[in-house]
């Protein structure tokens, strides 16, 4: 780490201590000048290897749509010259060992009195939730297709499902929406600023309405009719 770091990358560093997020941040070049021990957690890279390496050569993320995020000028570098922020975005890299992995990236630009620009990258693993997302998707997408070609070889048959679609309350929406990205009770509760019983609750409630008996079936039912 260069020794002219000023006080916020020791910040940065202490807030590595009390965050499961991986931190890196990078300088007005994309050299990346702080490369915390959570990020070397979750990438699998040291400091010292790091240390002064373009960030977009390193991370090489690529965006849902299998598009290389990650480069020269990137729009998070865009954004950050112009003092304008940057939603947090899903991108996917791969590890040292080869592996894929998701991460969600949380994007902060410090104000230092030294004129000192830097863009600091909070991110975490959303593997499994980008997992879960896109075989929701999927197999959605597989009993739909199921669905139609069964209907379309029996047209003197009655409608296979005539029975109305169920109402959802605005917090049964929101949970089922917060099941689709993989969310457990606590995380649902936590989003939702609910204790963990009401959240449990209401997820009871909303498999019951749906006549599913489970979150992986109502996240398929929800997909199948349009209500996610």
């Amino acid at each position: 780490m260069p020794s002219d770091t000023d006080s916020i990358f020791q910040e940065a560093a202490w807030r590595d201590l009390v965050t499961h997020d991986g931190v890196f941040a990078v300088d007005g070049q994309q050299r990346i000048v702080y490369w915390s021990p959570s990020a070397q957690r979750i990438m699998g890279y040291r400091p010292e290897e790091v240390t002064g390496k373009l960030c977009y050569e390193l991370v090489q993320g690529r965006d849902p749509a299998n598009y290389g995020f990650c480069r020269r000028n990137c729009p998070v570098m865009m954004n950050a010259r112009r003092g304008r922020p940057t939603p947090d975005y899903d991108i996917l890299c791969v590890l040292p060992t080869g592996e894929e992995r998701w991460l969600n990236v949380t994007v902060a630009i410090p104000r230092s009195k030294r004129g000192t620009f830097r863009v600091v990258h909070l991110f975490r693993d959303v593997t499994r939730r980008r997992t879960i997302e896109e075989f929701s998707r999927k197999a959605g997408a597989l009993l739909r297709q199921l669905l139609n070609e069964e209907k379309a070889g029996s047209p003197d048959t009655l409608e296979l499902d005539s029975t109305p679609l169920p109402r959802l309350s605005r917090r049964e929406s929101e949970v089922l929406r917060l099941l689709a990205t993989g969310a457990g009770t606590r995380r649902i509760a936590d989003t939702l600023g609910l204790r963990p019983v009401t959240a449990r609750n209401h997820v009871s409630r909303l498999l019951t309405k749906l006549g599913v008996e489970n979150r992986l079936q109502a996240v398929v039912y929800a997909s199948e009719h349009g209500l996610i």
